[in-house]
């Protein structure tokens, strides 16, 4: 991801998630270092990952697909090489949170090897008509290792 693809992803995540980052979070996490890949197709941004390491832990800040195009395996790639990217700067581990409501997105990281090991509950923001009135909506943590590296 190049400071050119900044606004075109932020438009992307306002597609994917109303509650999703901002311009000013990626332009900060870009500043930050923080390994971050787009997807295009047919010339256009399809998707795109943010991950943070930290000394040998990894987290997957974010990661989305255009929503007219999901469903084609993108998000599979996106993970296959945030994953990817986390090994190689020697992450043993990586961790990530997703609403509960987020079926696709769980039932992508099981494939992935991820395993539920907690919830927070509240944690993000929802609207809410589909939150029981509350507004909040309770994230799933997930974590894979990464043996021998």
């Amino acid at each position: 991801m190049a400071p050119g693809d900044l606004e075109a992803v932020a438009a992307l995540a306002r597609r994917a998630d109303p509650f999703g980052w901002t311009l000013r979070n990626f332009q900060d996490a870009l500043a930050s270092g923080y390994p971050m890949t787009v997807l295009e197709e047919d010339g256009a941004i399809a998707g795109y990952s943010v991950i943070m390491v930290v000394v040998d832990e990894a987290e997957l800040l974010e990661i989305a697909v255009d929503p007219a195009r999901q469903g084609r395996g993108l998000g599979r790639r996106l993970l296959a090489e945030a994953m990817r990217r986390a090994r190689a700067e020697a992450a043993r581990v990586m961790h990530l949170e997703v609403r509960v409501s987020n079926a696709r997105a769980r039932k992508m990281y099981h494939s992935a090897g991820f395993e539920e090991v907690g919830r927070r509950r509240n944690y993000y923001p929802a609207d809410p008509s589909t939150s029981g009135g509350t507004g909040r909506e309770d994230a799933i943590l997930m974590r894979r290792d990464f043996p021998g590296v």
